[in-house]
């Protein structure tokens, strides 16, 4: 990545008072720039609007029906909201950094801020994500002791296994949209690279 940033650096200095001069090619490029960016952006939004159903009913759920009175539990409940929490402010911050890229800037620049802005969405569905999801669990399973004084050995079976199962499905989601989110941001980098190579062709 770093290779193909001082390649697109080398270029846009070579190639910048064309591009100025070549507007067709940036206008072309720059929509279809604008509608990844907004793509991604949307994809922030939904995460944000789901997480945020999730938290508020999980957060009922504890308050108006299932109050656990153990200090465990509400350490565990404390992990599982604080989870997700968490998550939805990284999304905010996502959505905060991908508003700042500027696409009407100069390319280098641009570009620089998209692949930076990659970078950290690949630290946020790596280890940022796992550790959520470990602390969710743990939560989860923290609860759980409390639970089995109310409910019989085959409901906590019950409960247990739905969460899996849960848990499977979620993980799939999230594994389908962030293969989406990256390839868009990797098209959007993909874009402003040709601009500048067909600029630099125009050039010659």
């Amino acid at each position: 990545m770093e290779n193909e940033f001082d390649e697109l650096q080398n270029k846009w200095q070579k190639g910048k008072k064309d591009i100025e001069n070549n507007t067709e090619i940036i206008n072309e490029t720059l929509a279809a720039i604008t509608t990844k960016k907004n793509s991604s952006v949307q994809f922030h939004y939904g995460n944000i609007a789901v997480l945020s159903v999730t938290l508020i009913g999980i957060a009922a759920f504890f308050y108006f029906l299932a109050p656990v009175q153990e200090i465990l539990s509400r350490i565990g409940v404390v992990l599982m909201i604080g989870g997700l929490l968490t998550r939805i402010v990284i999304e905010c911050i996502s959505v905060s950094k991908s508003k700042k890229i500027d696409i009407i800037d100069n390319v280098l620049k641009t570009t620089n801020n998209t692949i930076a802005f990659y970078k950290f969405r690949k630290q946020i569905h790596g280890p940022v994500t796992i550790i959520i999801l470990a602390l969710y669990t743990i939560g989860f399973y923290m609860i759980t002791p409390e639970f089995s004084l109310y409910f019989s050995t085959w409901k906590m079976i019950l409960i247990d296994v739905s969460y899996i199962i849960g848990a499977i499905i979620f993980i799939s989601f999230i594994r389908k949209s962030i293969k989406k989110e990256i390839k868009t941001l990797l098209e959007i980098i993909e874009l402003r690279n040709k601009m500048v190579e067909e600029t630099e062709t125009v050039s010659l």
